[in-house]
């Protein structure tokens, strides 16, 4: 079971690696990266791709998930991952491979292309692009952007507590609020899955600005 669950997780590193670079968005560096794998936390259900982690704490440094970063560093050593700058942070006596982040050519495309002939990842695959391509289209930096973000930023929720959009509750103010826009607009017309998910980011924009 362990086994299984770091092949998904260093799947799931790729496949956010592949959407930022497919927008243009790499390197990396790794707090963005960290940043987008909690957005596209939030967000997937209105694709229905189900959060791949489903808690996540709340530090002063931004989003951040050990097993990510686990897995992103294990990759970097298999030779899947490129990493350049490197340095390294240390916080609460724990060490993390700093630096910016982009898939190694030839073996992870492979990777990639097999995980794609599934169905349920290859809508992953897409949702993750879109969502990339809407961030991209953005003045701030994803890790600027997550602060303002509708579950971030919900002050019921301090610095060092562990907020639980998914796993026990049902907390996702971000894909609540992103599904609203359906609502607010002419019956008539239709909001897709990709039109929510821009104007989700969009309005993370006019908060972040103020």
């Amino acid at each position: 079971m362990a086994h299984q669950t770091a092949l998904l997780d260093r799947i799931r590193v790729l496949l956010l690696l592949d959407a930022l670079e497919a927008a243009d968005m790499g390197p990396v560096p790794v707090m963005r990266l960290h940043a987008f794998a909690l957005l596209a936390d939030l967000l997937g259900p209105i694709w229905g791709v189900d959060s791949h982690d489903g808690k996540i704490l709340k530090r002063q440094g931004g989003a951040y998930y050990p097993r990510l970063q686990r897995q992103l560093d294990m990759l970097v050593g298999l030779g899947f991952v490129e990493v350049t700058n490197v340095s390294y942070a240390f916080e609460n006596g724990l060490s993390r491979l700093e630096g910016c982040f982009q898939i190694a050519s030839g073996r992870a495309e492979e990777v990639i292309a097999s995980v794609r002939m599934f169905s349920e990842e290859e809508r992953a695959v897409s949702f993750l692009r879109r969502l990339a391509f809407s961030l991209q289209r953005v003045s701030l930096p994803i890790e600027k952007l997550i602060r303002v973000d509708a579950t971030w930023a919900d002050q019921r929720t301090g610095t060092g507590d562990v907020i639980d959009f998914s796993e026990w509750k049902s907390a996702n103010y971000s894909a609540y609020s992103a599904q609203l826009f359906a609502r607010l607009v002419d019956p008539d017309l239709k909001i897709g899955c990709g039109e929510r998910t821009q104007l989700y980011v969009r309005l993370l924009e006019h908060r972040a600005h103020g």
